[in-house]
């Protein structure tokens, strides 16, 4: 596991985009945290490391969806706050997500309908100004 305290909005997205280049076509992310703990921001740096814009990122509570466009494939972020940790299995995510595309998923369970095995997971909680993230990458291996 790795982890990094993140002081402000500008780290939290530049850890986004710095665990984007480490993240192959067909990965998912298992993001954990309260509300406001920085999630969709987080986001916001993924896309951007992905090729995205980073300004089209909202948070999907009430969308329950969005997709953003990349350079290859797509992002999808999900969020599972409304339909609950087992709500994935509800879209059609494995009839849809291509092999070039990768997904992010706020509120998941440990299972889902994942396109690959390769499923990171990161946690963020609030610390003094700013917020700790934690993050595990599969295999081992350690993004910093």
């Amino acid at each position: 596991m790795a982890e990094r305290y993140l002081a402000d909005d500008a780290a939290t997205e530049a850890l986004g985009e710095a665990l984007a280049q480490v993240t192959p076509p067909g990965g998912t992310w298992l993001l954990r945290g309260e509300l406001g703990a920085g999630k969709t921001t987080w986001t916001r740096g993924f896309l951007r490391g992905l090729g995205g814009d980073p300004d089209e990122v909202a948070s999907p509570t009430y969308a329950v969806l969005h997709r953003y466009g990349l350079p290859a494939g797509r992002l999808f972020h999900l969020d599972l706050y409304r339909p609950g940790p087992e709500g994935a299995w509800s879209l059609g995510l494995e009839e849809t997500i291509g092999p070039e595309d990768r997904l992010v998923v706020e509120w998941a369970g440990q299972g889902g309908p994942w396109p690959t095995d390769w499923v990171a997971e990161l946690l963020l909680v609030p610390e003094g100004e700013g917020r700790r993230a934690e993050w595990t990458l599969p295999g081992g291996s350690i993004g910093r």
